[in-house]
């Protein structure tokens, strides 16, 4: 694929605002009459803002008030407007918000966000009067259809658009939709203002550019948060190439105007940002010209490539050295290309100019991260006997910065980062033997920290490093756990192969080590985790292969069990890896399962990850469960935290990813027919029994279940409890699309229907469990 940026800005449709060239896009003499215009809902208090969710909002306080100082320009009465937000959230804040948006209102008096806001603060001080007039110059104000309104209208929607940028945090909710959000108000503004004439040629042009730099640092933003990675060549990261566009044109603000240098700077630096990405994730990518044409050219940039140009722009235009955040961009970039001590020289400049931990807080976690990478490669030319073993002192470094960092803010990611980085403190860089234990538990204390957080319950990536720090403390029953739960969560496999290798080592680790009656249960759920990935994966085999080496004995097992399973396919594929084994009576006792094994026909093979064809029945094999919690959370009333209702022929899914994530991660204690029913006691008893001595009652769906008698026979017995006690007793579960019962159907069920491994909500179920049911009147 080649393509080149410069056509692409000289093929830009008018239906998007500005040029290449950064003059006022001029719209067609009928737009004015075709197009319909938005009339925006002016105000912050009703957006959905990331500070109705903290307690304290000092902090973004005090770093918008540190821009409002440094940028202001055309978003001034943006940055006004939110810091009144902040500034009424903070304890007995209200008289400073209205303060602030009295002196905006009147600086300038027709600010459409302004008076709704001072509006909202009035009705909260009881100035009934006030508010009335606030409404009643709204209302004049938007029913105005005149060019200067639509000006008015466009600032509106830019301020709008800046407020939920600001706001998009790590720990903000709804990260993605918000970002798309703030992109779309951001091009409001930009097709209302390409009809607005109430203001000079130079205004307009100059107010235009600087939304653009805004509306470009969301392309960057989306970017960033939706993990779209630029890895292959057929990516079209069409939200990039416009921020390539937009910037370039900001470039060429007017030199005259006073902000100028401040956004033609930033601009630069982003453009250097962009280059980065784009030479890394393109080998057929050209620079465009005009980048080429105004870069200033060094001897380094055959290594680095003009990415460097850019950056060197960006600080030669650096208003007085007094921008940290380009430095922040410009030590970023030598991170991304390796140069560490480059890059701490960049951030330690931008920590110098701005030291606050909030204003600049990620110049301390990239500082910290170039630390942690650097221990991380000086540790891989170790291995490759190039060098000693790194010191910890770099480890110190990053240590110091990450709880910086952390006192700043305390999102998900820099949480874990700090986690990582005691981590590797806590361990032998080789040996991976626990050093300092005070560090280890450290480490396991913030990756708890970084769970609890908005969303990192869900983050691969935070599950996969507890998981790490929790193989290396021994702990390998919840080290599986963590990584099951990262291999869940992983939607763009990018990271399956370690993952679910280390679901799988740690599995049968616990085999090595448990007695011989619960050792067929870990032999089986190996099998089950293997039948999972295959269903997601493409290719296990590398999986399978580091499995099959390290634990040949166990792994001959697994794939007995699963020819006792009629899994021949995936029975084959891990037999196969034995090819190549160092062990002679591993490679012999494979071949010989593999000569008792059918060939695989065109049926077979139709019939996929089984080896069967759709009719033949499935053997089953019942294996025991163990037993991993002792008392209930509810052990004053209930015996169980839960029972579970379900076929034997969805064993599988129960015992092998419901129970351990209840059992093992979350420590409920349930009930299941093939380990807990009393030997001796009738069926029926038991049933009946485990449903009134079990807090809730989990009722697995599948068409297997629809058709069982015995689960029939648990629903109704479940059913009567619950009504009888008058309380939600009963959480079905939707493992499988089936016709639901019309008894279940005014419950409100859980769906976890997937045709490969689902990122099931465990929270949201145990949040479920730990619910007092509701008592009827």
């Amino acid at each position: 694929m080649h393509w080149q940026l410069q056509e692409r800005l000289q093929r830009k449709s008018p239906a998007l605002p500005g040029n290449a060239a950064g003059a006022m896009f001029t719209a067609p003499a009928n737009m004015a009459e075709e197009t319909f215009f938005p009339v925006p809902k002016p105000g912050f208090f009703h957006f959905d803002l990331f500070v109705k969710d903290t307690k304290d909002v000092s902090p973004w306080y005090d770093e918008l008030k540190a821009r409002l100082d440094q940028e202001t320009g055309p978003m001034e009465s943006a940055m006004t407007n939110l810091l009144a937000v902040f500034a009424f959230y903070k304890l007995r804040g209200g008289g400073e918000a209205r303060k602030l948006l009295e002196n905006l209102t009147r600086m300038d008096e027709n600010n459409l966000n302004g008076i709704a806001n001072k509006q909202f603060i009035y009705g909260k001080l009881m100035r009934a009067k006030d508010e009335m007039a606030c409404r009643d110059r709204l209302q004049e104000l938007l029913s105005d259809q005149s060019d200067a309104a639509r000006a008015r209208n466009a600032r509106c929607f830019a301020e709008q658009g800046f407020a939920i940028a600001f706001d998009v945090r790590d720990d903000s909710k709804d990260m993605v939709s918000k970002i798309r959000r703030a992109i779309g108000l951001f091009e409001d503004a930009l097709r209302l203002m390409c009809t607005a004439d109430a203001m000079t040629t130079q205004d307009a042009m100059t107010t235009c550019l600087v939304w653009k730099f805004y509306l470009s640092k969301c392309y960057l933003r989306l970017d960033q948060v939706t993990e779209h990675a630029l890895q292959t060549q057929d990516n079209n990261p069409k939200g990039l190439i416009d921020a390539q566009t937009l910037l370039i044109a900001v470039t060429k603000l007017d030199p005259c105007w006073k902000h100028s240098t401040f956004y033609i700077a930033r601009a630069w630096a982003l453009l250097g940002s962009l280059e980065s990405k784009f030479r890394k994730a393109f080998q057929s990518y050209e620079t465009p010209e005009y980048i080429m044409q105004e870069i200033p050219h060094t001897e380094e940039e055959s290594d680095v490539g003009p990415q460097l140009g850019c950056f060197i722009k960006a600080v030669k235009i650096n208003p007085h050295g007094e921008d940290g955040e380009i430095y922040r961009r410009f030590g970023h970039m030598y991170l991304h290309e390796h140069l560490y001590e480059k890059a701490r020289q960049m951030l330690d400049k931008s920590i110098d100019i701005m030291p606050g931990s909030t204003s600049n807080l990620m110049a301390y976690y990239i500082r910290s991260l170039v630390n942690l990478c650097e221990y991380k490669h000086l540790l891989k030319q170790c291995r490759r006997n190039e060098g000693a073993l790194p010191s910890k002192e770099i480890l110190q470094r990053a240590k110091a910065d990450a709880i910086v960092c952390c006192d700043g803010a305390t999102p998900p990611f820099t949480i874990c980062h700090l986690g990582e980085v005691c981590h590797r403190l806590a361990t032998h860089p080789l040996k991976h033997e626990v050093e300092d234990w005070d560090e280890l538990g450290d480490a396991l204390d913030h990756f708890a920290l970084a769970l609890q957080l908005e969303d990192g319950y869900t983050s691969p990536k935070i599950q996969a490093a507890r998981g790490w720090c929790l193989g290396d403390a021994g702990e390998h029953e919840k080290a599986a756990e963590s990584f099951k739960r990262a291999v869940e969560n992983d939607a763009h496999n990018t990271s399956y192969s370690w993952n679910l290798t280390q679901v799988l080592k740690h599995l049968l680790i616990l085999h090595n080590g448990s007695e011989d009656g619960h050792r067929e249960h870990y032999i089986a759920e190996v099998a089950f985790w293997i039948k999972e990935g295959y269903k997601k994966y493409a290719d296990i085999t590398p999986v399978l292969r580091h499995c099959v080496f390290k634990f040949g004995s166990q792994m001959l097992q697994v794939c007995q069990y699963l020819i006792g399973c009629d899994n021949c396919h995936l029975a084959r594929m891990c037999l196969g890896c034995f090819e190549r084994h160092r062990n002679d009576t591993y490679r012999a006792d494979a071949d010989s399962m593999l000569s008792t094994l059918p060939e695989e026909d065109a049926e077979a093979s139709a019939a996929g990850m089984d080896g069967r064809s759709p009719t033949q029945p499935k053997q089953e094999t019942r294996v025991k469960v163990p037993v991993t919690v002792e008392k209930s959370r509810h052990g004053q009333e209930f015996k169980y935290d839960f029972f579970v209702s379900h076929s034997s022929k969805d064993a599988g899914w129960v015992n092998y990813a419901l129970l351990p994530a209840l059992e093992v991660d979350m420590r409920f204690k349930g009930c299941v027919a093939d380990r807990d029913f009393i030997p001796g006691k009738s069926v029926y008893d038991n049933i009946i029994s485990s449903i009134e001595n079990s807090y809730k009652t989990l009722l697995v769906l599948t068409p297997h279940f629809m058709t069982s008698e015995w689960c029939k026979y648990e629903t109704e017995q479940a059913l009567y409890k619950s009504l009888r006690g008058k309380t939600e007793r009963v959480i079905p579960i939707m493992l499988e699309a089936c016709d639901v019962p019309e008894s279940l159907r005014t419950i409100t069920y859980f769906d976890v229907s997937r045709d490969v491994i689902g990122s099931y909500d465990w929270l949201k179920l145990k949040k479920a469990l730990e619910q007092t049911p509701s008592k009827g009147d």
